[in-house]
């Protein structure tokens, strides 16, 4: 087994995710969770803790390693999209209105299958500063998703320093503040506890 992989994030679910709550709750923020199917078994006290905020839950695949590409059949995308979809209902009582893919991973199929499933908005794609409605029936709308601010592909892929986050994160926010104020701009930043909730990270999310 993959042990250190697996404790690594592990590591989020107890100890970072209640640092990013404290950091959260200081400045009065409501989060949106991408909650997986397996995540919302087992770690039930985390969903309690988000839902007792307020906080939206997004429906985001069954587990962190299954990612839905073109090679799934559209059975199985299907299947892999209600039961995400269920398992958001019975774990918080309300049926998930969004949709976080697993690593941006979908089919050419994805966005259609998700509104003949019910969904109204997905929040992955980052080709946009605006949200915008797709071409599927019923309509699904793109809530922008900026990737190369999520803590991940910043600070993990891209190695960027965690000093430099504050400034970065403070610099792409006052253009699209800027520029929403003639034409609406959205402004989305993705945080994982397994990363940021790390004790000398967590300073810069403060």
């Amino acid at each position: 087994p993959e042990y250190r992989s697996y404790a690594f994030r592990e590591y989020g679910n107890r100890v970072g995710f209640f640092r990013i709550l404290e950091a959260l709750d200081r400045h009065g923020i409501r989060a949106t969770v991408a909650a997986n199917a397996s995540a919302c078994e087992r770690y039930p006290f985390l969903v309690e803790e988000c839902g007792n905020r307020g906080w939206e839950f997004a429906a985001h695949g069954t587990h962190a390693t299954r990612m839905i590409s073109s090679r799934l059949s559209e059975a199985d995308e299907r299947r892999v999209i209600e039961t995400s979809a269920d398992a958001v209902e019975r774990a918080t009582g309300t049926r998930p209105r969004g949709w976080i893919s697993q690593d941006f991973g979908e089919s050419h199929r994805t966005p259609q299958l998700l509104a003949e499933a019910g969904f109204d908005h997905l929040a992955h794609w980052p080709n946009d500063d605006q949200p915008y409605v797709m071409t599927t029936d019923p309509e699904l709308i793109s809530v922008p998703y900026q990737s190369e601010l999520d803590d991940v592909q910043l600070l993990w892929h891209r190695r960027t320093l965690t000093p430099r986050y504050p400034a970065i994160i403070e610099e792409a926010f006052s253009v699209l503040h800027e520029e929403g104020a003639g034409s609406g701009r959205s402004f989305g930043l993705g945080i994982h506890p397994w990363l940021f909730g790390m004790p000398h990270r967590i300073r810069y999310l403060n």
